[in-house]
């Protein structure tokens, strides 16, 4: 098309479904900065006026440490079947129920007067963030042209960084024994006016096309790409349909390699292909010559207040079919997908274990031991610069690739962690202070994104949901530890977890220069990976 892909409506789309990265970020920040006040750390009791009304939940380290984790067992439980149910209800489907999650679990965690219910409501958070880690990749991969889509892909990252850096600033505001109920309050107002803007989101196309509503799954693609009666060219169209067609290939492509493996038979969820009528190939020239037809129906798709659900004469007669999904014991045991399987644990475990949560978490408490006074204030100027960071790397990852960046991400954040422990251990502030700053740049460059878009350019169409929740319940249990043990390690050896932390960042380093392949700009399994895996067991 001879008009810019970047529309409105694309932004539009990418802006709200990114609200739930968002919330997950300020989830995941929310109890950094009033934690001594929610917890009735006594330290804290002498800047208040004894006059002023204390209202926390007594808990210590290993508590604290539970009450942050306990919202990764959510994301865990739900990132487990987040694929499957992304495949079965669809991406707007699924994003419109995670936000019930975040309306709950703020709500539970606003009215808690002990710690069991403060981690029931982590918890139920938790459930939402684990889901739409899922499944807010593979929309915006889904929705996003050719030419953006590590661009937008990466728009996830800096979404969550955006909501971390949102609960740093409340908790300048709210972080006191009578406020910090608000701070979690405003989690499950952001929950609700995400679920009222959804509705006007489209349902993802590529999803349309595999459930063959073809139709529909126009419908939804005129609406990113900006299109307006009138204005639609004969190349507008021939485009639309030459993608969709794309997307119905992959499908054959999929069940091809079902059958030539002969893995269907016993598969609970494979299902029936449609017949060769459904798969029928139009070419260019029959386009063109239907291009009169589509122009005088193009005002009425284009003025429906639901596009995406409209419905034509020939996706009415063809009921919806899923294509065959490769579930998660083929995914695990066949050969083929044993080196994706391999790369993708790696990196979304790295993401986690090189200890980015440390910050996140407890980077106030971390902090308050240089900069007893102002360590609230530097937690937020660190969150300021790793969104600003993220931003600027986002157009480089299409133009860089993603294993440079991740490489240099990875390297960048083992020799900051280094000095970060050596300057705690040697209580030199200037050092700590940029060490820290230093260690968030550098997990924004490439850690921070890649790993929420690369998983779909990994592996292919049948194996996406499967291959996401098996990322993402690696990265759940990660942060799970992650968040429970450094408050104990930290107790017990101080500074130097955080030379623990550069070495298994250094040992991430070699595995990604091994294993992880480039994947700009290549379009197939098969260019990922550089030559056709066995397909056999």
């Amino acid at each position: 098309m001879s008009r810019s892909p970047f529309t409105f409506r694309l932004v539009y789309h990418v802006v709200i479904v990114c609200l739930g990265a968002l919330q997950f970020g300020y989830h995941l920040s929310e109890l950094n900065a009033p934690e001594a006040y929610i917890s009735c750390q006594a330290r804290y009791r002498d800047l208040f006026h004894t006059s002023e009304l204390v209202d926390c939940i007594p808990m210590n380290a290993n508590q604290i440490g539970l009450v942050n984790s306990i919202f990764s067992v959510g994301g865990l439980i739900s990132a487990t079947v987040a694929g499957r149910a992304a495949d079965k209800f669809g991406r707007r489907g699924l994003t419109m129920i995670n936000c019930i999650s975040y309306i709950i679990g703020p709500a539970v965690m606003s009215v808690s007067t002990n710690f069991y219910v403060l981690m029931l409501g982590r918890l139920i958070s938790g459930l939402g963030s684990g889901a739409s880690l899922i499944v807010i990749p593979m929309y915006l991969n889904e929705i996003s042209p050719a030419a953006m889509t590590g661009m937008i892909g990466a728009m996830c990252q800096e979404f969550v960084n955006i909501g971390i850096l949102s609960a740093q600033i409340f908790g300048i505001f709210f972080s006191d024994f009578t406020k910090w109920r608000i701070i979690v309050s405003i989690g499950g107002i952001l929950g609700l006016v995400n679920l009222l803007l959804i509705p006007f989101c489209v349902e993802s196309p590529k999803w349309l096309t595999l459930r063959n509503r073809i139709h529909d799954a126009r419908v939804a693609l005129i609406k990113l790409r900006g299109l307006t009666h009138g204005e639609v060219a004969e190349a507008d169209l021939i485009e639309i349909d030459d993608l969709i067609e794309s997307w119905k290939d992959k499908r054959l492509k999929a069940v091809d390699t079902v059958e030539s493996t002969g893995s269907s038979s016993d598969s609970t969820y494979s299902e029936p292909v449609e017949d060769d009528d459904y798969i029928q190939k139009i070419t260019p020239k029959q386009i063109v010559s239907e291009v009169g037809k589509q122009q005088e129906s193009l005002s009425a798709i284009i003025s429906s207040e639901e596009g995406s659900t409209l419905q034509s004469n020939d996706s009415v007669a063809d009921a919806p079919h899923d294509f065959h999904k490769i579930s998660y014991k083929e995914f695990l045991t066949t050969r083929r997908f044993r080196r994706p399987l391999i790369t993708i644990i790696g990196i979304l475990t790295a993401q986690q274990f090189c200890g980015i949560n440390t910050m996140i978490f407890y980077g106030v408490t971390i902090l308050s031991t240089l900069f007893p006074t102002a360590a609230v204030l530097v937690n937020v100027l660190i969150s300021l610069l790793n969104c600003i960071v993220n931003l600027a790397i986002a157009p480089l990852v299409d133009r860089v690739g993603r294993r440079p960046l991740l490489l240099i991400s990875i390297g960048g954040m083992s020799t900051s962690s280094f000095l970060l422990a050596f300057g705690i251990l040697k209580n030199v502030m200037a050092l700590s202070g940029i060490a820290a700053t230093v260690f968030v740049a550098f997990f924004s460059v490439g850690l921070g994104p890649i790993p929420f878009l690369i998983i779909p350019e990994l592996t292919e169409a049948s194996s996406v949901g499967v291959a996401q929740s098996i990322g993402f319940t690696c990265n759940w249990v990660a942060v799970f530890l992650v968040g429970y043990l450094f408050p104990i390690l930290n107790q017990l050896i101080g500074g130097y977890v955080f030379f623990m932390l550069s070495g298994i960042a250094a040992c991430y380093f070699v595995f990604t220069w091994k294993f992880v392949p480039e994947t700009k700009g290549k379009m197939t399994f098969e260019a990922v990976w550089g030559k056709p895996l066995d397909a056999s067991a």
